[in-house]
């Protein structure tokens, strides 16, 4: 369910780059009631004249009186090739975890293409089709009946925008939708949504929100997961 945030990932530098973003956040409270939450997200990206490397790092832990509260991350790695000035094709694979969904793990490998739908200077859009091969383990637990491992294809749709409101000022949304190929009614859904305040070259000032649903979720899991975040994302 990670989401991949690719709206910076385009062919109009001529020289090769390499860009990286890091961002850590760690909050805590102690007294009546004690908890401790730490995130770190890193993506590094090479880009040439017709190819983009991708990879994304993301983990998050967390614990409450005493008790882990929180704990996924995931892996994820992306070719982008370039055909045309506006249509590109995409190789990528993923693995993620998360204990408090019940995902033992999630390993895919899919391809696609991506179309430029905006491409000004102050508005940047992408539209992105494919399909991904998908097999997953869902943990045990005493008195449920769906843990196992399943394989399945998923369509992939997404929509990606970055909107420059000011030189200091960014909003960005990525919004996927990936229904089963053999059953649409079983579908996931993910958005993200972010502000980001320049600070200097290097330093931004974030906030976050991510949204994520499943239509047919593990037994005891909720439909709908909402998060949101604010801290330090350091470019260079």
């Amino acid at each position: 369910m990670a989401i991949v945030n690719m709206d910076g990932l385009h062919f109009d530098n001529k020289e090769d780059t390499f860009t990286a973003d890091l961002d850590l956040t760690v909050s805590g409270s102690s007294g009546n009631s004690n908890t401790t939450k730490a995130a770190l997200n890193a993506q590094f990206s090479w880009i040439a004249e017709k190819s983009i490397n991708l990879a994304i790092l993301g983990y998050q832990y967390g614990e409450s009186n005493n008790a882990r509260s929180e704990n996924k991350s995931f892996i994820h790695y992306r070719y982008i090739h370039q055909l045309t000035n506006i249509m590109d094709w995409e190789l990528f694979a993923q693995w993620e975890q998360n204990e408090f969904t019940r995902l033992s793990y999630r390993r895919l490998l899919g391809l696609g293409v991506r179309f430029s739908v905006a491409k000004s200077e102050k508005h940047r859009a992408f539209l992105g089709v494919g399909g991904f091969y998908s097999k997953e383990k869902i943990a045990f637990t005493t008195g449920l009946t769906d843990d196992g491992v399943e394989e399945f294809t998923r369509a992939s749709f997404y929509f990606l925008s970055k909107y420059k409101i000011s030189p200091t000022v960014h909003f960005s949304n990525a919004l996927y939708y990936q229904p089963r190929v053999n059953l649409f009614s079983d579908y996931r859904a993910l958005l993200e949504s972010k502000f980001d305040f320049k600070i200097n070259n290097s330093l931004s000032f974030r906030i976050s929100l991510d949204v994520e649903y499943d239509s047919q979720p593990s037994q005891t899991i909720e439909s709908t997961d909402v998060s949101y975040m604010t801290g330090l994302t350091l470019n260079f």
